[in-house]
């Protein structure tokens, strides 16, 4: 890939050149080791456009590129602020739970109609997470937040197993994943978290600086923090595609070191499923009302809005002290 005046040109051998303006983009993902000219991130980062870099072989961590850290100090100093203080650093966790825990109506709703997964189930699941919303308030730490986090993790992906058997789907792995679900998923979480990362840096926030997520070297964690909120949105995105695309076992490949990925052949439809997603996406949150339509906007309006939310929530934390 190199960058000429304006475009990006992708070359590939016996095949005639592909170009494509730079305006045009709005992420770029890339998959394997292909040469990349320096010049091409440059104008990425210029123009603004985030890029994913996806590990092949589950062996290294995804990363993720674009432009430096925005000039806000103001608000990069009230989320120290806050993160320094336990109340205040517990509170804003609890709010990324909470938003978690509201977001998985939207994928409930695809089990429900479009998944044979018997009532009760779903009603059950229900059921925890109501009550767990009620014990939020009451967590005294970010360990025992985490852990009620975690137990309704668990109980989520014991009812996508009773509903996707026939893929092998037993519960959550990765690094690497080790049957097809699992597979998307973590693709899927991969390009969220670069679309939550570059909506906090464009905002002007810290991400090195959590609060769900403790500091760890190398690690950004508040994009981790508000990919929670997020990842039930990608959990639906999987669900409605492998039931709407025609699959077969070309379509995965399994090899012990790399665990499952997802075929050349069946990658363009996944990223064609991915970039219509960014355009139409169904709001994560029910509506107030319930015979209201969900809604929905394009993923970048979403993840923006909920980092602009965060914001308004570090705002208000710190008021409540004063």
């Amino acid at each position: 890939m190199r960058y000429q005046t304006g475009v990006l040109r992708i070359e590939r051998p016996d095949e005639p050149a592909k170009t494509v303006p730079i305006q045009m983009l709005e992420q770029v993902v890339v998959y394997g080791n292909p040469l990349i000219e320096s010049t091409v991130w440059r104008a990425l980062a210029t123009a603004g456009v985030p890029a994913v870099l996806v590990d092949v072989r589950g062996k290294q961590q995804h990363a993720f590129l674009g432009a430096g850290l925005a000039t806000t100090l103001p608000l990069r100093r009230l989320q120290h602020r806050c993160a320094d203080d336990a109340g205040k650093q517990l509170a804003v966790a609890a709010y990324c739970v909470q938003q978690k825990l509201h977001s998985y109506a939207l994928p409930l709703n695809t089990l429900e109609t479009d998944y044979a997964v018997d009532a009760a189930r779903l009603e059950s699941f229900r059921q925890q997470v109501a009550q767990t919303l009620l014990k939020l308030p009451q967590a005294t730490s970010i360990n025992s937040l985490s852990g009620l986090e975690g137990q309704i993790a668990a109980a989520w992906f014991a009812l996508l197993a009773t509903a996707l058997p026939q893929w092998g789907f037993k519960g959550r792995n990765r690094q690497p994943p080790r049957d097809p679900v699992n597979a998307l998923l973590s693709l899927a979480y991969t390009l969220m978290l670069g679309e939550v990362r570059h909506a906090v840096l464009q905002l002007g926030f810290d991400p090195a600086l959590g609060f769900l997520h403790q500091d760890y070297p190398g690690r950004e964690s508040l994009p981790l923090d508000l990919l929670e909120t997020f990842r039930a949105t990608v959990d639906h995105f999987v669900l409605t595609w492998l039931l709407h695309t025609r699959l077969d076992q070309g379509s995965f490949y399994y090899r012990e070191a790399e665990g499952c990925r997802l075929s050349k052949t069946t990658r363009p439809a996944f990223y064609a499923a991915w970039a219509s997603l960014r355009q139409h996406c169904p709001r994560p949150f029910a509506p107030s009302d319930a015979a209201a339509d969900w809604g929905y906007a394009t993923l970048p309006e979403i993840v923006n809005g909920q980092v602009m939310h965060l914001r308004e929530i570090l705002k208000q934390t710190e008021s409540v002290e004063k």
